[in-house]
């Protein structure tokens, strides 16, 4: 009788490849519709649509960091500790200069 870990390494390996034929199946699907919207546009004599943007850079341009550093100012903000917030408050100048700078 096999291992029960034998098993569950199965069912992993399995979960994967269905996770990874169904990515393959959704970008297929999403190219095929960008390109069936360049056509139209050119068949119609519109600009085509821009390519899409890759999926893993939409959201992740800063919008945690900047959350956080929101939250870190009100807080320090109503802080009643003068050095502490001004300790904190410069130091949140100097990343969103680091950050400016690219």
């Amino acid at each position: 009788m096999p291992d029960p870990s034998f098993y569950a390494q199965q069912a992993a390996q399995q979960a994967r490849q269905q996770a990874q034929q169904q990515a393959q199946q959704a970008h297929q699907h999403a190219m095929r519709a960008h390109q069936q919207a360049v056509q139209h546009a050119l068949r119609h004599g519109h600009r085509p649509p821009p390519p899409p943007a890759p999926t893993a850079y939409r959201r992740s341009r800063g919008g945690g960091l900047v959350s956080f550093l929101f939250v870190v100012v009100v807080v320090v903000v109503l802080a009643r500790d003068t050095a502490l917030r001004e300790s904190v408050l410069g130091s949140i100048q100097h990343l969103l200069a680091l950050m400016e700078r690219g």
